[in-house]
């Protein structure tokens, strides 16, 4: 068993943050930056085309939602000197311990080889029924030029990007905010660069294909080298047997099987009521609900970014017993979190329908009282979300049956409004807000709060005074 001296726990710089906002702009932006491109020299079909295949890729963060929570807690478990992995829960350590090389090379395998048949999984449903729905879609994929061609890439693409996601979780995992987001910035860049430059080329979706397909690959090559640096690949040459990546499979996929339903259901709650409305409202309605739902998706977005990339500090934090920083942290997060959501708010209820009037935009928000309604839905959704991701952190799931639940419950409630015919965007929005008001939205914040022991007031004191330290270090 190889072991080192020297942990070192995981901590948030500014410079993480910086990169992690800038990678959110690029994960919003990148599609709109090589919109006029794809909009000047594909033709309508093209364009048709490869809105199907955005739609078809948009599910593979959901797919991972499983995955990369629970594989980075390994990592950072391990990197914080565990010498065991469990189901549920983790040993109690302390900073200055001990790297298990042999644990991590077990953990590391294990995240390769998850991920490899997640990808084959996926890979295989496309080129099974995903080309028989191709096929129909593209008369025998005689629309396009090399549609058949396109979609073999577009399969690829899709398989190297799932794949190369476990590198997201190793970076992080290891406290490696800003090298993960360096890596997700190039692979965006160079996406980007290389659609834009083969369609100008006159090579039509073929073009979008290839970008999708090679970006992940040359930004794999950056990834691998931040997180094998320091010597690391000479410490964990060692083989591990099968049977010790299964060991490490067999106490991570519980959660990882949790989590995935888990964020079905959340997809149900926050995403049903799109459907619905096509089926049952006027187009001009299902444009404005879906105009709404978009442009909450950023402030949701932007607002708890710093929630998300503390993730691994959170639970280093854990790991190591250090109780008061995870407070602090947590808390400061917090405070951040619910100024920018409301400011959010503010731009997206007063601001926003005046620039859509600006750029004569042919889809309008619903009336202002909708957009208030909905903004505090998904605050308080955000809010118990949070609250959710600092649970999690100790290896513990309690959620799960709720979630299961609150997402029968919205579904039995849209079945409700069908009968009773009042499908009216304020009904969408007020199902699945009544549901999760009934008990998540209070409940995971009170589990938290309770298990630290302190009341509302004084964890916002607490995060206004990490504030004040972090930024006003001189006044502190």
């Amino acid at each position: 068993m190889t072991m080192e001296k020297s942990i070192k726990p995981v901590s948030i710089s500014k410079k993480d943050i910086l990169w992690s906002y800038l990678s959110q702009f690029l994960s919003i932006g990148a599609g709109i930056l090589i919109l006029p491109a794809i909009l000047h020299k594909l033709s309508s079909q093209e364009i048709g085309i490869n809105y199907i295949l955005l739609s078809i890729s948009a599910f593979i963060p959901l797919l991972d939602a499983g995955f990369s929570p629970q594989f980075t807690r390994n990592i950072t478990y391990v990197f914080n000197g565990a010498n065991v992995l469990k189901k549920e829960g983790y040993d109690h350590l302390h900073t200055g311990g001990s790297v298990n090389y042999r644990l991590l090379s077990s953990v590391i395998r294990a995240t390769q080889y998850a991920y490899k048949r997640f990808a084959l999984g996926v890979g295989l449903l496309l080129l099974s029924v995903g080309t028989f729905y191709m096929y129909i879609v593209t008369d025998r994929f005689a629309t396009v030029n090399n549609m058949m061609w396109i979609w073999i890439l577009f399969c690829l693409s899709v398989f190297c990007t799932i794949y190369l996601l476990y590198y997201h979780s190793l970076l992080i995992g290891r406290g490696f905010i800003k090298e993960s987001q360096k890596s997700f910035v190039l692979t965006k860049v160079l996406n980007m660069c290389i659609a834009i430059g083969l369609v100008y080329c006159d090579l039509g979706l073929i073009s979008i294909a290839v970008a999708n397909l090679l970006a992940p690959i040359i930004g794999r090559f950056l990834a691998h080298f931040y997180f094998y640096r320091d010597g690391l690949k000479e410490k964990i040459q060692e083989e591990v047997s099968f049977s010790e990546i299964r060991s490490v499979l067999s106490v991570s996929w519980p959660n990882i099987r949790k989590l995935s339903l888990i964020t079905i259901a959340g997809y149900v709650v926050s995403q049903l009521g799109v459907f619905l409305s096509g089926l049952y409202l006027p187009l001009e309605e299902v444009g404005s609900y879906g105009l709404m739902i978009q442009l909450s998706n950023v402030i949701a977005l932007v607002s708890t970014t710093l929630i998300t990339i503390q993730t691994p500090a959170f639970a280093s934090y854990r790991v190591t017993g250090n109780r008061e920083m995870l407070i602090k942290k947590f808390a400061s997060s917090m405070v951040l979190f619910y100024p920018l959501f409301i400011i959010g708010t503010i731009l997206l209820v007063w601001v926003a329908p005046k620039l859509l009037s600006v750029i004569q935009s042919n889809a309008v928000l619903p009336a202002s009282y909708i957009l208030v309604v909905y903004c505090l839905i998904r605050l308080l959704e955000a809010n118990h979300s949070c609250f959710a991701n600092i649970i999690s952190s100790a290896n513990h799931i309690p959620f799960f049956n709720a979630a299961l639940l609150s997402g029968l419950c919205t579904l039995i409630g849209y079945g409700l409004l069908i009968l009773f015919s009042r499908t009216g965007i304020l009904f969408l929005i007020l199902v699945p807000g009544i549901v999760q008001l009934a008990y998540q939205n209070w409940k995971w914040p009170q589990m938290v709060l309770k298990e630290f022991g302190i009341s509302w007031m004084k964890f916002i004191r607490i995060g206004c005074q990490e504030v004040n330290r972090s930024f006003f270090p001189l006044h502190a």
